[in-house]
């Protein structure tokens, strides 16, 4: 992230730097970002699982079909948001190509 980026974090910048614990170009440290950003994802998943059904319930559908749709909806929508916004940020604001590709 460039550091005139909206979301830039200079803290977290630093972890990345080279010999601190996020450093890109290490052979294993590379990876805790990426299992911190997983992790991240499972758990809102789960949890958003757990408010979709809950405002599905309370939506009140007349048959199991319409409610089985409605949760889908609701689902696919935010896990689809959730995995695939990094893609999306890379592509589109930060327009870094060569990154996108590592991604």
């Amino acid at each position: 992230i460039r550091p005139n980026s909206i979301f830039y974090v200079g803290s977290l910048a630093k972890l990345a730097e080279e010999g601190a614990w996020m450093d890109a170009k290490s052979n294993w440290k590379c990876y805790i970002p990426v299992v911190l950003h997983s992790s991240g994802i499972l758990t809102l998943n789960a949890l958003y699982r757990q408010v979709a059904a809950q405002l599905t319930n309370w939506e009140n559908h007349e048959t199991q079909t319409s409610h089985d749709h409605s949760l889908i909806l609701k689902r696919f929508l935010f896990e689809a948001f959730d995995c695939y916004i990094v893609l999306f940020y890379l592509a589109f604001y930060e327009r870094d190509v060569e990154r996108l590709r590592i991604e």
